[in-house]
């Protein structure tokens, strides 16, 4: 088969996706010797997921549903979550739940106090929901005296030994980054934006010959579009992550499928015109909110919050940039011959606007398209 048959298959491999959502949650303890105290956030869907709380299944989990259940959270929490020292086990206890409106949305608050009997190194160790969901990923800040660590859990990163007195400051960063370029990675919508942005300007529309452009007018344009969205974003993912402004995230997740439909019609017929770049901008402003989710809830001392803020942001341009990298030579190459270029934009337009508008039938309006899931 055509190299450039496959390739075009290949830009509708993601279709099967679910638009971007990240699973989080959060984790706060202070160490005080061998004591501890804090609290953990778990999310309301995701203990639905892994518990089934919806008891009458009405797709609203209730405070009752959630009392009821108490002695379930507890086991789940403690299948999932440990601390030693020494190797050895901590003991610890989980006062009453509360409930907690964050800006990811609603959690279970439930406090954890205990103690260890051992010396030695402090390990974490954090397995709640990875085994159903690989995109979840905990939060943890931890502090001793002055002393205050931040830290990732993740399916390939479940334990962390602690050495407080001598956290390093790269590794924040580094948690971080890492943390951006994945939160853009598995943001099919965030992605599917930018994909609908780029075709046109380096294979043209369906209903118009092949572009024939100059690879350094291209470049050009791609440039255009992918700083003004850059921009953008960072603007409103500043601004959410610091609570200066605050849009629902019902809303903010529907504006942004609602981007990904319209875009995917664009490339299917020109409503865009001769403005990607202004587009990229005005809905970049959107996509921004959506990025701060992961942000917003984090209770770090000021200068942590900001190095967290910014490395976060230089991942999901990392991410950016490695898809754009990735996506413009392939589009070149499948630009020629021009039916090929024009089947490329009518599939791939077709599938962008036909998955930002389930989205929004989803994120909107609650309708579920898939059923059969």
């Amino acid at each position: 088969m055509n190299i450039r048959v496959l390739l075009l298959l290949a830009l509708l491999l993601p279709l099967p996706a679910f638009g971007h959502s990240l699973s989080s949650s959060y984790l706060n303890l202070e160490i005080d010797g061998q004591h501890f105290s804090g609290h953990l956030q778990l999310a309301v869907q995701d203990l639905e997921l892994s518990l089934g709380l919806d008891e009458d299944q009405n797709g609203d989990v209730t405070w009752g549903e959630i009392s009821r259940n108490a002695n379930n959270i507890e086991r789940f929490v403690r299948n999932g979550f440990s601390i030693t020292q020494g190797g050895n086990p901590c003991t610890y206890t989980l006062s009453s739940s509360m409930i907690n409106e964050l800006n990811a949305g609603t959690f279970v608050y439930l406090p954890i106090s205990g103690q260890c009997h051992n010396a030695g190194e402090l390990q974490l160790d954090y397995r709640l929901m990875f085994d159903i969901d690989a995109s979840h990923r905990a939060i943890a800040t931890v502090t001793a005296g002055e002393a205050v660590q931040s830290l990732l859990f993740s399916p390939n990163n479940p334990s962390v030994t602690l050495n407080l007195s001598a956290a390093s400051i790269w590794s924040h960063y580094y948690h971080f980054i890492l943390e951006g370029i994945w939160h853009i990675w598995i943001g099919l919508d965030h992605i599917l934006f930018l994909v609908a942005l780029i075709l046109p300007l380096v294979i043209g529309y369906r209903n118009e010959p092949v572009m024939r452009r100059s690879h350094g007018a291209i470049a050009r344009d791609i440039l255009l579009v992918v700083s003004a969205f850059t921009i953008a974003h960072s603007i409103t993912l500043i601004l959410a992550s610091l609570n200066v402004v605050s849009l629902s995230s019902r809303l903010v997740e529907s504006i942004i499928a609602l981007s990904v439909a319209i875009s995917g019609i664009n490339v299917i017929y020109p409503i865009f015109l001769n403005k990607h770049w202004q587009i990229a901008f005005g809905f970049g402003l959107i996509h921004g909110f959506g990025f701060a989710g992961v942000l917003g809830d984090l209770t770090l001392p000021t200068e942590q919050f900001v190095s967290a803020l910014l490395s976060f942001n230089i991942g999901v341009e990392i991410g950016q940039l490695v898809i754009v990298a990735l996506l413009v030579p392939t589009l070149l190459l499948m630009s020629n011959p021009r039916w090929l270029g024009r089947a490329t934009a009518l599939a791939t337009g077709s599938a962008i606007a036909g998955l930002g508008s389930i989205w929004v039938l989803e994120r909107y309006w609650g309708i579920s398209a898939y059923p059969w899931v």
